[in-house]
Formats: structure tokens, sequence, C-alpha cells
């Protein structure tokens, strides 16, 4: 049953049962089947096909879940555009893809028209609200043509090792498995009414909350963006059972002021990922709410451990144990199995991982070598089958559970006329888990101030990739072959206090 059946089989079982809730308004199931259906035909009309590939571009709201189901229900691949993306970022993801059609929202699309050039296999913008939209929009649902399971239906990129994002793959197949994971550890009931305020272009977000609750025949409450009092009083008034976010929002929940005036006891669970959640910060959250936090793992291309859902068996600073049909494998750098209590890479079998990379054959056969999925994470497992997080084998920074790649925001300092050279790392941060630092070296006739990097930067890529503090070197440490030793500035941002000592560098943005 592909992800839109699933969808059209709960319209038909409880047509009055309320699916989505947004600002007050709320749309059932079966009301949710037919506006999808109505969507779906605009792309029909236009020629789009099955396989191909259709953009959409929101913040959180009905529009960009009805976007989604309408590209399942077609055979369309959906491809949801981070909304921080600058203009470059967006172009780049758009003809990465090929996609031929976007759905988006107003604001969210001004960067695009004036780059209508740049964008050889874009078709259509279509502007959701606009006369154009709707006169796409049919009265009546038309003929569906008929999808398969192991079809593709998402592209979700997401920062990798290279300096542009990847495509992560996934069919209805993999994203039911996801769903049908989360099910078997924790029950339809914790699913009843869920509440997603992170964004839905994050598979935490769109596969682990929006679409389980969904197959659950649950609620949905979605707020636009996540502020801290919206989701207490949404927690409370529409009496959540299962919420979640990352350890920055955690942070936000517990130091909001009167936090602890907020009747929480509805939520069944509250699950944390995205990054390491400090058992202080974990504590805190139970102390004021008498709530645990359920710590859970993965990544784009596969969710692969979550803490036991009974409460004796929870192990705090742990990420849990695999669910459903994960199977974990801790190898040494030779792909064998290490013993228990010594330190491997987190290699996931399940059906829930990763098709791939998109147009990316190398990093996909990488990635995926001898028939599992390569994190890149690093983990030892207990005597009782719990895991516990051992540090990353990547470069990325993980800047409040977003990936962030160096080599990107390295490309972007390089292009400015007075960089000589730029090394990017992420610096232990408690708030955020790691914020981003820039070492650079300017050319030696030039000169640039801190906010003039700061600000070239800025203006090319989303904010949340731009660098909070810069360091000028004379030069930067290099290998043998002449590259950027990202490891020895890991070691000067380790020992900041004595690098601000030092008399050739200056320490910017702290």
């Amino acid at each position: 049953m592909t992800l839109q059946l699933t969808l059209q089989e709960n319209a038909k079982a409880f047509p009055g049962r309320i699916w989505l809730r947004y600002e007050g308004a709320q749309c059932s199931y079966a009301d949710g089947d037919i506006i999808t259906r109505r969507i779906a035909a605009g792309p029909i009309e236009l020629g789009i096909k099955p396989g191909d590939r259709v953009a959409l571009l929101f913040t959180n709201c009905p529009e960009l879940v009805f976007g989604f189901f309408a590209c399942f229900s077609i055979g369309a691949v959906a491809v949801p555009i981070n909304t921080r993306f600058q203009a470059a970022e967006l172009i780049y993801v758009i003809n990465h893809s090929g996609a031929v059609l976007l759905l988006g929202q107003q604001d969210l699309c001004e960067p695009l028209f004036a780059a209508c050039g740049e964008l050889p296999h874009l078709a259509e913008i279509l502007v959701a609200g606009t006369e154009r939209f709707a006169a796409l929009s049919r009265t009546q649902p038309v003929a569906l043509p008929m999808v398969d399971d192991n079809q593709l239906a998402v592209l979700m990129y997401t920062s990798g090792t290279t300096a542009k994002p990847k495509g992560v793959m996934h069919s209805h197949a993999t994203l039911k498995r996801q769903s049908a994971n989360y099910l078997a550890v924790l029950g339809a009931a914790v699913f009843e009414q869920t509440l997603v305020s992170l964004p839905l272009c994050h598979i935490a977000a769109f596969s682990v909350l929006l679409l389980s609750a969904t197959v659950a025949g649950g609620t949905v409450t979605i707020l636009p963006r996540f502020e801290p009092g919206a989701v207490l009083r949404s927690i409370a008034e529409n009496r959540i059972t299962y919420a979640g976010g990352l350890p920055v929002m955690v942070n936000a929940l517990v130091n909001y002021p009167d936090a602890g005036t907020y009747d929480l006891s509805s939520l069944r669970m509250f699950a944390a990922g995205g990054d390491y959640v400090p058992v202080e910060l974990q504590n805190r959250f139970r102390e004021l709410f008498g709530i645990v936090v359920d710590e859970l793992c993965g990544m784009t291309e596969v969710m692969y451990c979550n803490q036991p859902f009974n409460e004796g068996q929870r192990r705090s600073g742990s990420i849990g144990r695999p669910f459903g049909d994960v199977r974990i494998r801790l190898e040494d750098p030779d792909g064998n199995e290490v013993p228990t209590g010594e330190v491997g890479e987190i290699v996931v079998h399940s059906g829930a991982v990763t098709l791939g990379y998109w147009n990316d054959p190398e990093n996909t056969q990488l990635a995926l070598r001898g028939g599992g999925m390569h994190t890149g994470d690093l983990a030892w497992r207990d005597a009782d089958g719990f895991l516990w997080f051992a540090g990353r084998s990547k470069d990325i920074i993980i800047r409040g559970g977003s990936n962030i790649s160096p080599g990107e925001v390295e490309d972007v300092l390089y292009s400015h006329p007075a960089v000589y050279e730029a090394g990017v790392v992420g610096v232990p941060c408690p708030e955020m888990g790691q914020r981003v630092r820039a070492y650079v070296a300017l050319k030696s006739d030039a000169k640039a101030t801190d906010r003039d990097l700061i600000d070239w930067v800025a203006r090319k890529i989303a904010a949340y990739k731009v660098p909070e503090s810069i360091v000028l070197l004379a030069t930067l440490p290099k290998g043998p072959t002449g590259k950027v030793l990202r490891r020895d500035l890991r070691y000067l941002a380790s020992n900041e206090q004595s690098q601000k000592r030092n008399s050739s560098a200056r320490v910017w943005g702290d």
C-alpha cells in the first residue's frame, strides 16, 4: 500500500476524524483525501508523469502536507526544500533534482522568479493562493495512475561530506517501513495527538511524526515554526500525546518563563534527537514537566535507535537500542564487527534505509557498501544491547540539529576577494550542540574585517550555516598534499583560551 492509499483507506475507515490542525482550522481525513486529489489534478494537467520531480517550497502548513500527498498520489517525487536556503542553494537543489514543477508560497518563491533563466528544467512555478493555482485544482478529483511501493517518493536534501547537499532517496516502501518500526515499538495510541513544530522538510518531522501519525490514524497539529510558548500552549490545549524537538528546543522549553505552569500530562512521549541531549537537560525537563525525554538517533538516510518505551528500561545518556526491523553492526575500519564495549562505526541494516543518493553513484556505493548504511557515527554497545554515542567520523557540523558541510561554507569564504585560504570546523556549544567557526588567512595585500566576511557568507547561504566566529591566522595548518587539516583546526578550537593569547591570531565574533 502506497502512502497515498494509506490516506485513502483512513478516509474510508474514519472520514470525520481530524487529520490536520493548523492555527485554529482543522481538516478531516475525508476532506484531506479530496483536497490532495484536487491538487494532484494540476500537475496531471501540466503533464507531470510518475517519476517526475516536484519541488515543494513551504513553511510548515497544510498546503505542504497536501503537496506531499498529491505527489504520492500521481507517482511524482516530492522534493521538499529547506526554507532557510538562499537563492543559490534553491537553484542548486531544483537543478540537481531535475524538478520540472515547483509548488510554493509567494514570499519564498520570490528569489526564483528573477532566476528563471538559471532553471532550465523547471517548467512552471505554481504559487498557492493564486488564480493559476486554483484554476489547475479541479472541483472534482481525477483518476490517478497506479503507483508501486518501490517507486521513489521523496528526495530530501541534506549536507554531506562534500560541499553540496546530497539528495537522499526514499521510496514509499522505505518510508512505510520507518513508520512501521515506530508503530511496532510505541503503539498507535502514542500518535493519537501528534505535534509537529520541526520543519517538515526534515526527516524527523516528515517521517517520524507526520507519516507515522497518519498511518496510525492520529491527529497532527502543525505549528508554522518552533516557538517555545506556542509549543507549550499547544501541548496543554490540544492534549498532545507525542511531541519532540532538537536539544536546543528542549533547552528553550525548560527556560521559557513560567514553563512549569503548563500542563503537559497528556504527553505519552517526548522525543529528542538530532544531536546528543545532555543528561542535565533531560533531568531539568523531567523535574519541570514530569515527562521523560526519550532520545532517538538517526539521519535522513535512516532512523535507527530509540530509547525503550518502557520506563524501567531506559538508560540516561544512551542513544537506546535498535527498534523494529533495524539491525546494527558496529564495525572497525576494515569492516569487522567489534566486540561489546569497543567503539565502532554504526552500520544500519533495515528496510527503512535510503535507496541511495540522487545522481551520485559514487557516494551511494560508499555509503551502502556491504548492504548496510555506513553512518559515520561511532558508538559502543553495552552488555544489554544499549548503544552509547562516541563521536562522529565525519566532518559534518551539527548545529541545533541541522547538518552543515564545512566544505560548503569554505567555498563561500574562498569566493571573497580578500581570502587566501579557509577552514571551517564545529566548536562545542551546550545550547546548540556545535557552533560554526571559520579559520581564515587573508591575502598578503588584502584587508577584511570579521563583519566583512560574516556578511559575505550571510548573503550567500542559509543563516544557520554562517560562522558565529572567525579566527584570522597568518597561515592554516596543512598536510603533505597541501590540504587544510581540519583536525588541527579542531585542536586549536579546543584550546581557545591559549589561542586567544597567541599574538598571531585574533578571535572575532565570540
